[in-house]
């Protein structure tokens, strides 16, 4: 049976069909969107090796890892740090298993990401017995020199097949092995062997100093599809540690 609405109701009617139409989808019993999640921390690689990445000391985590933390702290910037083997690093850009590496500046590196932002300077040194009468690149030739898997020094030695490249787990064993005559010398950084002489404990009056070969960077490499907008953000941010002192002051702790 059909029922005839009064105009009065027809038109009160209208106008609740009218205002229910206007509202917002989830007055209208519609289901929220959910909220959009964080994005995924940055993938970062660090060279594990000491003192760079240190184990068993939770004030000390390592020189490249605390540089690493400041600078997304600064950049407010969330970040994931792995330590690997320094030829995993690029192997890491490689298969896509990183988005930054800390790296030295290399051929290697600037074919397959982008530099950000340098995090230090350093010296590559060779350490030599002082018996050897090394204190030249040109006297390595014919010698066994410990070089680090997949490091490059410089052409002067890395293009060099005279000189024989003896591949050590690290500079550690480096030390040890040139102490016990096993090596004729060994090629590290600066860092590296200062800190790896302290460490074992080896007297050094049987090794002659240290001759510079040349002087590099560590920098922050990214790959190369990034967005712009972290990288400036990175940029800034190693600008402000730099500024403020706490680069430095990260750096100074570990010489």
């Amino acid at each position: 049976m059909l029922v005839e609405l009064r105009p009065s109701c027809r038109a009160a009617l209208l106008a609740l069909c009218l205002l229910w139409s206007g509202r917002p989808a989830a007055a209208q019993g519609a289901v929220a969107a959910a909220p959009a999640l964080p994005p995924a921390p940055l993938r970062v690689l660090i060279n594990d090796v000491a003192p760079y990445t240190l184990r068993g000391e939770a004030q000390r985590p390592g020189m490249h890892i605390e540089i690493m933390n400041a600078l997304a702290q600064q950049a407010e910037l969330a970040v994931s740090i792995n330590s690997a083997v320094y030829v995993r690093l690029a192997l890491g850009l490689k298969d896509g298993s990183a988005d930054l590496v800390v790296g030295v500046d290399g051929p290697e590196l600037d074919a397959l990401a982008q530099r950000v932002v340098p995090f230090h300077s350093f010296k590559f040194v060779v350490l030599t017995r002082k018996a050897a009468g090394i204190s030249q690149v040109s006297q390595l030739r014919g010698r066994l020199l410990g070089v680090a898997r997949g490091a490059f020094y410089d052409e002067s030695i890395n293009n060099d097949e005279a000189i024989q490249k003896f591949p050590m787990a690290d500079p550690f064993q480096g030390v040890r092995m040139l102490a016990l005559e096993r090596l004729d010398a060994v090629i590290s950084s600066d860092y590296l062997l200062s800190y790896a002489l302290r460490q074992t404990g080896i007297d050094r009056a049987s090794f002659a100093p240290p001759f510079v070969v040349n002087e590099k960077n560590y920098s922050l490499y990214a790959r190369r599809d990034l967005p712009e907008e972290t990288l400036r953000a990175l940029r800034r941010a190693m600008e402000q540690l730099q500024k403020s002192g706490r680069l430095n002051a990260i750096l100074r702790s570990y010489q």
